[in-house]
């Protein structure tokens, strides 16, 4: 018998989890709403622009405040990778053991997609500071939008391909050939990805960096420039 914080659990207790996850980014949104609203008054540097329409219900989904903070905790920064992000991939890990109780193994679809999406959000951890030039940080505030995306969107939505492999028996041992495809398929994707991401946060944190400052741009409305 596996005892109860097997991770067998998680899989078990999915809807428990995701309901919990909503209703508590929810209760989290409205604390930080109020919160902002009795602390600060529009206009103020605290105060994120595209969160401060003065329409309670549109800013409260957009964010009002830019940074929450508890003591030196910036609540957004940690929120937008770690939680959401550590939770799918413990998610996923839980079908794939879900299904190896089921079968007596794990096929190599399960592990390929454990194997990839795993390698996506350890790329996202390792290059955390990349968010720090984001719009996400820099300009959207911490409102429902971020609060339940973060927390609830993320590790219950990305999960969902492996709790359909677990679910509906679709998780099958694929040809020796086929894996091969999709191994070269996956290398090329996450290295376009990578070297773009890698290229937009050196552009936009120094554009003038030798390494992008030949690239092409176009002008924004707001003076800036854009890859």
């Amino acid at each position: 018998k596996f005892a109860v914080w097997d991770l067998v659990w998680i899989h078990d207790n999915y809807l428990e989890l995701a309901t919990a996850a909503i209703i508590f980014s929810v209760v989290m949104s409205i604390v930080l709403y109020v919160s902002a609203r009795l602390r600060f008054s529009i206009p103020s540097p605290y105060l994120a622009k595209p969160g401060s329409s003065g329409i309670w219900i549109y800013d409260f989904f957009m964010g009002h405040e830019l940074n929450p903070r508890i003591g030196n905790l910036d609540l957004k920064q940690f929120c937008e990778l770690r939680p959401g992000l550590i939770g799918w991939a413990v998610i996923n890990a839980s079908c794939a053991l879900k299904e190896y109780r089921e079968t007596g193994h794990v096929s190599n679809s399960m592990w390929l997609l454990n194997i990839f999406q795993l390698i996506y959000v350890v790329d996202a951890l390792w290059f955390e500071r990349a968010i720090l030039t984001t719009m996400d940080i820099t300009t959207d505030g911490f409102g429902f939008m971020l609060v339940f995306g973060d927390l609830a969107w993320v590790p219950f939505t990305y999960s969902l391909q492996a709790r359909y492999l677990v679910t509906f028996k679709a998780g099958k041992d694929l040809p020796i050939p086929v894996v091969v495809w999709i191994v070269i398929v996956k290398a090329v994707g996450m290295a376009i990805f990578r070297g773009a991401n890698g290229q937009k946060n050196k552009f936009r944190t120094n554009p003038n960096d030798p390494a992008v400052k030949h690239l092409k741009t176009l002008p924004t409305e707001r003076g800036t420039q854009l890859l």
